[in-house]
């Protein structure tokens, strides 16, 4: 190969090389182009220019509309990235609304239900609100921020919108402790609605089952029965508040007394609201 040969071999190999010099090319035609206008040697000049420039014009477009068509996209897509965290924002801010309107609505509705108890009626009472739970091994207790100050004492019971969860236990100025009922140390003279029968019922250290003792074996049962406080003499409940249902009962020959198992009415875990009962116990007070 001839060194002329060679050289126009590597001008056309590198591209940029070729495009610039195509470039210079079309300018340079252009220019005559002006020049020979009205001649038969300008007509030429402008065919031969349009050969030359239509395929450089057609390769420039192809190369930059997909450039553009990139950046349009790019852009978009920002947009798009901005509107979906705005309306994430929005969602977000509605939900936490809604789930404070909902704690509110469940809170009033937890109120009017407290307010318009069924049982105990004629006592005078103190509303309060569950500080926190101090559930232990021994223990099973909770916090209300209601105490002396309001007129809360040792021993009155307290209750919830379905019926009892324990009573006062040691008050401070502004503040009083509950014994839940069922707390292992809690016991509740109950009556079993359909017969009558009197039991004890006794706290068993969790939140969803309380045991009723000393009931005759053979009594007439159904799963369900509600059971109340029986206030007998010296109870140290008032009589006819809910306790709780029957949840199994069974009878092992030669017992001398009735296997009762209930389920509390309250829902003991879960108390934001209760109410103290301005009544203690004969001689108490």
């Amino acid at each position: 190969m001839s060194t002329r040969d060679y050289g126009v071999s590597r001008f056309f190999v590198r591209p940029r090389v070729t495009l610039l010099a195509l470039v210079l090319a079309s300018i340079s035609l252009v220019t005559i182009s002006y020049k020979s206008q009205g001649s038969a040697i300008g007509a030429a000049f402008q065919k031969s220019l349009k050969s030359i420039t239509d395929p450089i014009r057609s390769t420039a477009n192809s190369v930059i509309h997909p450039v553009e068509d990139v950046v349009a996209g790019a852009f978009d897509y920002s947009s798009l990235k901005r509107q979906n965290a705005t309306l994430q924002n929005e969602i977000s801010t509605l939900k936490t609304k809604e789930a404070m309107a909902n704690r509110l609505q469940s809170e009033v509705q937890s109120l009017t239900s407290l307010a318009d108890i069924p049982f105990a009626q004629g006592l005078k009472s103190v509303s309060g609100v569950v500080d926190n739970y101090s559930p232990s091994n021994t223990q099973m207790t909770l916090n209300i921020d209601k105490g002396s100050s309001q007129g809360v004492k040792v021993g009155e019971p307290v209750v919830a919108a379905l019926g009892l969860i324990g009573r006062v236990v040691s008050v401070t100025h502004s503040s009083s402790t509950v014994l839940l009922i069922s707390d292992p140390s809690s016991s509740v003279g109950v009556t079993l609605g359909s017969s009558n029968q009197v039991g004890l019922a006794v706290g068993t250290g969790s939140f969803g089952t309380i045991r009723v003792e000393l009931v005759n074996p053979g009594t007439s049962l159904y799963i369900g029965e509600p059971v109340y406080t029986s206030g007998l003499q010296g109870g140290i409940y008032p009589p006819n508040i809910p306790v709780g249902s029957v949840a199994k009962y069974s009878s092992n020959p030669g017992s001398l007394q009735e296997q009762v198992s209930l389920t509390p009415m309250v829902d003991l875990a879960h108390l934001q609201f209760v109410k103290v009962l301005d009544w203690l116990p004969s001689g108490v007070g």
